[in-house]
């Protein structure tokens, strides 16, 4: 037996009715006023349950979803710019191609989520969970990853210059021919992680976990790997020109053949 149609408004942050739906919830609601182009920018769906929700091409920009449950759902092609989703679940969501340049982030769950080619410029991602996740592609120019958490995941390819990432966890990521120039990245966990060809230009590695990775090719130029742990890493052709090494940690490290001249070398180097 059918269940009984319900009205279901759905509402701006400001108080605004954006839309007016016969539905038997609210997934089916927005799935309606999806159909009809509703624009839902600055919606407030604050803390709602939208779990497998097909939004794919969704107008969601400024949209208060925090502590939203988005799990399984289709975000693909998705408007968030500056949407506020602190504390949503989104993992395993697929966000290709969604723009969320400005996003807030903090605390998100987004493990394991599909975020190839997105738009992640400016996103405030502290302490957010990203294991697992796929950023192939993406683009996270000054975006904000302090603390936050991507072990396992693939950044291959991916523009994070400029990105605040003290102190962020991303042991065994792959981050090959992904940008890092004047990145912060003190204290940070790259343990055997695949960075060949990465881009490290100006990047400040302070006391980076570095053990174990695969830096062949990789662009240090200027980068300060001051008191970082490069145990058992490859620096193979690596191009080390005005990088500092003071009081790195190089015990097993191959430096045989690394580029350029470093500003303060690593002990024993030519």
């Amino acid at each position: 037996m059918w269940s009984r149609l319900m009205s279901f408004e759905i509402r701006h942050r400001d108080g605004r009715t954006l839309y007016v739906a016969q539905a038997h919830d609210l997934r089916g609601a927005l799935a309606e006023a999806l159909l009809r182009r509703v624009d839902l920018a600055g919606v407030d769906l604050a803390g709602a349950d939208l779990t497998g929700s097909d939004l794919e091409d969704a107008r969601l920009s400024g949209a208060n979803l925090a502590g939203c449950k988005l799990r399984r759902s289709n975000l693909e092609s998705a408007d968030l710019r500056s949407a506020e989703l602190t504390d949503a679940d989104l993992s395993g969501c697929n966000l290709e191609d969604a723009d969320l340049k400005g996003c807030k982030l903090a605390a998100a769950s987004l493990r394991g989520a599909n975020l190839e080619d997105a738009c992640l410029d400016e996103a405030d991602l502290s302490r957010a969970d990203l294991d697992g996740a796929n950023l192939e592609g993406a683009q996270l120019r000054r975006a904000v990853l302090r603390d936050a958490t991507l072990r396992r995941a693939n950044l291959e390819g991916a523009d994070l210059d400029g990105v605040e990432g003290d102190g962020l966890a991303a042991p065994a990521a792959n981050l090959e021919k992904a940008r890092l120039r004047d990145a912060s990245l003190a204290r940070a966990d790259l343990s055997r992680s695949n960075l060949e060809r990465v881009d490290l230009r100006n990047a400040r590695l302070r006391s980076a976990n570095l053990v174990g990775c695969n830096l062949e090719r990789a662009d240090l130029r200027r980068a300060d790997l001051g008191d970082a742990d490069l145990r058992e890493a490859s620096l193979e052709r690596a191009d080390v020109s005005e990088a500092s090494f003071e009081g790195t940690n190089l015990e097993g490290a191959d430096t045989s053949a690394m580029r350029g001249e470093p500003m303060r070398a690593p002990r024993g180097y030519r």
